[in-house]
């Protein structure tokens, strides 16, 4: 078996074992967002490549933003395992600024990034930006933090703590004159933001 894929499947049952269903709540997110196919989708955020591979396999042509080479990599061994690397493309890139023009995608979304960034306000605003559609946000609730802080600490390292809550994420939607509705998961917190439907 592939090293990346032995990694892989080792990490997701290690989470469950935890109570964090990974692919679960990207089904969830997914499942939440309404994404209609013959979309443009860009995703901000690569991470380990779990997203891009949910969409793929849907048959969602996604262009995926990380600065991070390394995990790039890492997802495109992923991607390439199941077949399906050819309607992925991966960009290296900073999510404070997008090098794409204004409404270049229909969907924007970020799962799991945003308390990474680090300056958050101005990744929100970049998504905006080039979405023309919608943008979905996904990010892990305290129960989901929790998890992560153990698994990260069974590893011997630390994660980094969101800088920004929902209800800023949600104010900074409707702000920009969008429609945001909320759902929550087991672990993660999922917010859609429509343009051209203010509440």
């Amino acid at each position: 078996m592939n090293e990346n894929i032995a990694y892989l499947r080792k990490r997701l049952a290690q989470f469950k074992k935890c109570g964090y269903d990974i692919i679960r709540e990207r089904e969830f997110a997914f499942k939440k967002a309404g994404f209609k196919k013959g979309k443009s989708v860009l995703e901000i955020g690569t991470g380990m490549g779990y997203m891009a591979l949910t969409l793929a396999r849907k048959g969602f042509k996604v262009i995926t933003i990380d600065s991070d080479g390394r995990i790039q990599r890492f997802a495109k061994a992923i991607l390439k395992y199941y077949h399906v690397e050819k309607i992925v493309r991966f960009r290296s890139m900073n999510a404070e600024r997008l090098e794409f023009k204004d409404g270049a995608f229909d969907y924007v979304l970020a799962v799991n990034f945003l308390h990474h960034a680090k300056d958050p306000v101005r990744c929100l605003g970049e998504m905006a930006r080039v979405a023309k559609e919608k943008v979905l946000i996904v990010d892990m609730n305290k129960r989901g933090a929790h998890i992560l802080e153990k698994v990260h600490a069974q590893e011997g390292h630390r994660h980094d703590h969101p800088k920004i809550a929902f209800t800023e994420v949600q104010k900074f939607f409707r702000k920009a004159k969008m429609k945001v509705k909320t759902y929550r998961s087991r672990c993660q917190t999922v917010i859609v933001a429509k343009k051209g439907e203010t509440q």
